[in-house]
């Protein structure tokens, strides 16, 4: 695997760990480097949990299932498609305590999952349509190991590579010939707890880490999708909570800090949705965005604002029953 490649991946992970890491009683030498990796977790955070969450809880999918026996199974990609981090692995860190500015390169989040639902209750029936039908809802994204080309970066699952998510969608209203479906969902998806070592460049040889670090979301969505023979059409809207926390360890000149780092924050989400039908199997693709929240201040600037909203796409297959 090239380098460019694990060195991108790796950075994008990095971002998962959180701020408001307490580098004040750290030396002055090694302030800077535990400051930027606080600060590198607060940019990042919300780029990360918005790849993992995405838009619906399930692509391309209506109402509620249908009760026992009815499921939907679809692989997705979702990416963060104006997203950036942080270059701070370009050269050392200051030894004076002060901050820094750092550069931002654009950058495609990514990430990956499998979305599974299975239907628990039919609904009531009322006229031509059902109201409250209950599906239950489970995802899973891998993490795999990795190392760049020379071991700059290294990047460990802590605790297994996969990581299992629940949650339960609702069935507002089933769709008709005539009316959509709606349906409204809750789903917690997460990463696997990873431990990221890097070295930074330019010769000066800091090293930072963070250590077991995680990023949980929650989202919840009210979705409505109408389906016309081929294609089908859906709209959703939702918010979208960010928890991330993780050990900093930060290596500067022969000083030491190290430290633990969390943040929080609250979205808002709303998207699009495209689909079409491919005999067994439904191909769709959303179009989204986040935006708005309270984001925590950073000690460092940065050429891209950390708390500007961000456009999304998802595509991905579905196979229901």
């Amino acid at each position: 695997m090239k380098r460019s490649f694990i060195v991108g991946l790796v950075a994008t992970l990095a971002v998962a760990a959180p701020a408001g890491a307490q580098c004040g009683a750290a030396p002055v030498t090694v302030r800077q480097g535990c400051q930027a990796s606080a600060d590198l977790v607060a940019y990042m955070t919300p780029q990360l949990a918005t790849a993992i969450a995405g838009g619906s809880s399930t692509l391309g999918q209506s109402g509620s299932l249908g009760g026992f026996g009815h499921f939907a199974v679809s692989i997705r990609g979702t990416g963060v498609l104006d997203g950036g981090f942080p270059q701070i692995g370009k050269g050392g860190f200051r030894q004076d305590g002060q901050p820094q500015a750092y550069n931002v390169k654009d950058q495609v989040i990514p990430g990956v999952g499998l979305d599974a639902s299975f239907g628990l209750f039919r609904g009531l029936s009322l006229g031509a349509t059902r109201i409250g039908g209950l599906d239950a809802l489970v995802s899973a994204l891998y993490m795999p190991n990795l190392a760049s080309d020379g071991d700059d970066f290294t990047v460990k699952a802590a605790a297994g590579n996969l990581k299992l998510g629940y949650g339960v969608r609702v069935g507002i209203l089933d769709e008709t010939l005539v009316t959509p479906g709606v349906h409204l969902s809750y789903l917690e998806r997460d990463l696997p707890a990873v431990t990221l070592a890097g070295t930074t460049g330019g010769g000066a040889g800091d090293t930072f880490a963070l250590n077991d670090f995680t990023v949980k979301t929650a989202a919840w969505r009210v979705v409505a999708a109408k389906s016309f023979f081929v294609f089908g059409l859906q709209a959703g809207l939702g918010q979208d909570t960010y928890k991330g926390s993780a050990g900093i360890a930060v290596s500067v000149a022969g000083a030491q800090a190290s430290g633990n780092a969390a943040v929080e924050m609250t979205r808002n989400n709303m998207f699009v949705g495209l689909s079409m039908n491919l005999l067994a199997f439904r191909l769709v693709g959303e179009l989204g965005q986040v935006s708005g929240g309270s984001f925590p201040a950073l000690v460092n600037s940065f050429s891209k604002p950390a708390d500007g909203s961000r456009v999304y796409g998802s595509v991905g297959l579905r196979l229901a029953y």
